[in-house]
């Protein structure tokens, strides 16, 4: 009976274990970053990172994401950088984790991240970098997220689509140090994965005009006829907004087998982003160029049936394991209580990165060089509001300024 006593104590252990959920971990540090008290949120996230537990990559991008919106971008940059090699680290599950997640569940087991969170941590790099004006080191950051799609791609998993994204902000770095053939070579592409982005025809046919590329800009002039002035001038330069709107999605239990997660949508109030100059009212509509929400669902659905079998299977090898209690003890009533236990400390595992946004967004302004007091102004919920006042932006002469932003609706 003590034998019984001793794995029914073990297996209560266990439960109790995984009832501290990660959502629930970082909800105080989450509350403090949206209300922008990164100071606390950063503090509070630092005390997880010294667990070292099975969620410090997350706790580490949660880090990340805070120095980020704080606008502490090399602190950013130095906790991206600490994910990455965790990520790294962590694709290497040990066989006793894999075993204990099965008969458990897999919050046993260290998070590794979903493929486009592992993306997006070049990403943030790359932009923070942009924002700190490293451009080579933008551009580097730019090049791992395109080498992580390719191994993605090689491993046979399927990534949602390239990142138009990366290749988008490469492009512009590139145009705006006048190394316009590797400009040229980046929108192109962007043209291939996202042709119908707003932001594309202007800066393709401008680049294509410097190149003397005769042909491929008349086919881009029949191909976009409204775009009638592409051309900057000599006094003219441009700001670049990157709006990070709304939450990214959560993980819940999915209702059909709540073993298994799926991701539901934050909900969001925002309807439009525009970035308007106070004195000349020229302006423009912030437009999604990464849709992490529709990336996280699309990539998750396609995992689902992996997931699934796992679960199943897992059941099994909870009901073998309680059936060798049973056998070990003579016992129906251990076995039955093993298997009550062993099912009991199954659940979905809900881990994902919180502080995302839900999407990544892009306005791009030309303006005569000089200082220029910018607004961005917000339509959420069929009402309108300023929401964000930048005082005297430098425009520089064929150059760009660029610029962040992080909202919530």
């Amino acid at each position: 009976m003590g034998r019984i006593l001793s794995i029914l104590l073990c297996l209560s252990f266990l439960l109790s274990a995984g009832c501290a959920t990660y959502a629930g971990k970082v909800r105080m540090a989450r509350a403090f970053f949206e209300s922008g008290q990164y100071d606390a949120a950063a503090a509070d996230l630092k005390l997880l990172v010294e667990q070292k537990d099975n969620d410090l990559l997350l706790y580490q991008l949660e880090l990340g994401m805070v120095y980020h919106a704080a606008g502490r971008y090399q602190e950013a940059i130095d906790s991206f950088k600490e994910a990455e090699k965790i990520a790294v680290l962590n694709d290497y599950t040990s066989l006793s984790q894999e075993v204990g997640s099965v008969l458990f569940n897999d919050s046993t087991k260290v998070y590794k991240g979903e493929d486009f969170e592992k993306i997006l941590i070049n990403i943030y790099m790359a932009i923070d970098y942009t924002l700190l004006g490293k451009w080579e080191s933008a551009l580097v950051e730019c090049r791992r997220v395109n080498q992580k799609l390719d191994v993605m791609i090689s491993q046979g998993k399927m990534p949602y689509q390239h990142n138009s994204f990366a290749k988008y902000l490469a492009a512009s770095l590139f145009e705006s140090q006048s190394e316009f053939n590797d400009a040229f070579v980046d929108y192109r592409t962007v043209k291939k994965w996202m042709g119908n982005f707003a932001y594309l025809p202007g800066p393709l046919m401008r680049v294509a005009d410097k190149l003397k590329a005769h042909q491929e800009l008349e086919d881009y002039a029949k191909e976009y006829p409204h775009q009638k002035k592409y051309l900057l001038t000599k006094d003219q330069g441009e700001v670049i907004l990157f709006l990070e709107a709304g939450r990214a999605p959560y993980k819940v239990p999915n209702p059909s087998f709540n073993l298994i997660p799926l991701f539901a949508r934050n909900g969001s109030s925002f309807e439009k982003g525009t970035l308007r100059d106070v004195k000349s009212q020229a302006s423009a509509d912030a437009e999604i160029l990464f849709d992490i929400e529709g990336t996280a669902i699309f990539e998750l659905d396609e995992k689902i049936a992996m997931i699934t079998a796992k679960k199943v299977g897992g059941m099994v090898a909870k009901r073998a394991m309680a059936y060798g209690v049973g056998q070990a003890t003579k016992s129906k009533d251990a076995e039955f209580l093993s298997y009550l236990l062993l099912s009991m400390t199954d659940h979905a595992d809900l881990r994902s990165w919180v502080t995302l946004p839900a999407n990544l967004r892009v306005a791009r302004l030309a303006l005569p060089a000089g200082r220029h007091d910018l607004v961005l102004d917000m339509v959420a919920a069929g009402s309108q509001r300023q929401v964000k006042r930048w005082e005297k932006v430098r425009v520089k002469p064929g150059q760009i300024t660029f610029l962040n932003l992080r909202i919530f609706e």
